[in-house]
């Protein structure tokens, strides 16, 4: 083979090494991007749309389950409808998402534009005693007060929410004989939230008459007038003139006698049976005439029949009121919903033994 020949060859085989060698430096060097497009899309932050308001989430590892992913700051999603319902703004705050029957659309909780919002004391759920502070006179141990629940008060054999005024007569001198202390509302409200700024009697009672029925004037209030008792008068306005039920003017002279109106609907509806507005009307109607006749505050509520629903405690709630009274069977405790206070019901057929269990029962 020539010289030349041989040039040539060693200068191929040299570039051919070289060739390789840069090849293989170029291989093992990381890749500087993200490779095809839907890779590099699905590395990208997450964006939760709601409301034409757009909450972008820090980026997560994708090759990670949601829950083990390494998150510096992430607002947690929350999947809304495209258009919020107006009764959203008022949701109950804790309350889960649930269907009302009355409205026909599933209520969720509206999304807050503060990261670390501070949950309210008091929901329609769950009332949260007031936490202690240095100075505040308030405490955090539980208070159980009996609330009696009255109607009318006359003479029907037979009719167990009628009591005859001999045995209401009977039972007021048996609370005075063995210490009760019947409260004002405010006093009872006082009590329920821990304030100890006044000495607690040593067994506080609620006395409360539901209707508004012209006997409450006639009968009980003489009857209470005698032993000193305040009671709480729940009234329907829309009732009051009729026959049978209490007028303005013998309202006012209650209230003069220690009694405090509060709301029972405007005319005692079925409250689960009217639409939300029918049911606000019957509320917040009958807080008002209630407020401009006697120029107090009726912000305590007391369901007609016992009955409510979702929509009620949301009405309840959007309208600032602060308490409201069922019919179902116990004490009224600091741990129970302030919308779903208990009472004992007063059945004007039993006798005074009957009562008293009634006083020594804590549910």
């Amino acid at each position: 083979m020539s010289f030349r020949r041989k040039g040539i060859l060693s200068f191929s085989l040299v570039i051919g090494i070289i060739t390789i060698v840069l090849l293989l430096l170029v291989s093992c060097l990381p890749s500087a991007d993200y490779g095809t497009e839907e890779e590099a899309d699905a590395a990208a932050p997450y964006i939760i749309t709601a409301s034409d308001e757009h909450q972008e989430l820090s980026a997560l590892q994708v090759d990670k389950p949601l829950a083990e992913a390494e998150v510096e700051s992430v607002t947690v999603p929350v999947v809304v409808p495209s258009v919020v319902p107006e009764a959203v703004s008022n949701a109950v705050p804790g309350a889960e998402p649930e269907q009302d029957s009355n409205e026909g659309t599933t209520l969720f909780l509206p999304l807050s534009e503060d990261k670390n919002p501070v949950p309210p004391s008091v929901t329609t759920n769950t009332y949260v005693p007031v936490v202690p502070q240095k100075n505040t006179g308030k405490t955090s141990s539980k208070v159980s007060i009996p609330v009696l629940n009255y109607h009318s008060v006359a003479i029907d054999p037979g009719n167990i929410v009628v009591i005859s005024p001999d045995k209401l007569e009977e039972q007021m001198a048996y609370l005075h004989d063995h210490g009760y202390t019947p409260l004002s509302l405010e006093a009872f409200i006082r009590l329920l939230e821990g304030d100890t700024s006044e000495k607690a009697p040593e067994k506080p009672i609620l006395l409360t008459f539901d209707d508004g029925y012209i006997d409450n004037y006639e009968q009980a209030m003489p009857i209470l007038a005698k032993y000193g008792f305040p009671a709480t008068l729940f009234v329907s306005p829309g009732m009051t003139e009729q026959d049978g039920y209490l007028n303005w003017e013998q309202i006012k002279k209650m209230q003069a006698g220690g009694w405090d109106i509060q709301p029972h609907g405007m005319s005692h509806p079925h409250l689960p049976k009217l639409t939300a507005d029918e049911q606000a009307y019957e509320i917040v109607e009958a807080r008002k005439l209630i407020e401009e006749h006697l120029g107090t505050k009726a912000d305590i509520f007391c369901y007609p029949y016992g009955e409510r629903n979702k929509t009620t405690l949301k009405l309840l709630k959007q309208h600032g009121f602060r308490y409201a009274f069922t019919i179902d069977q116990g004490f009224a405790t600091n741990e129970q919903s302030p919308f779903l206070l208990k009472r004992l019901f007063v059945n004007g057929e039993e006798d005074l033994q009957a009562f008293e269990s009634k006083l020594l029962m804590r549910k």
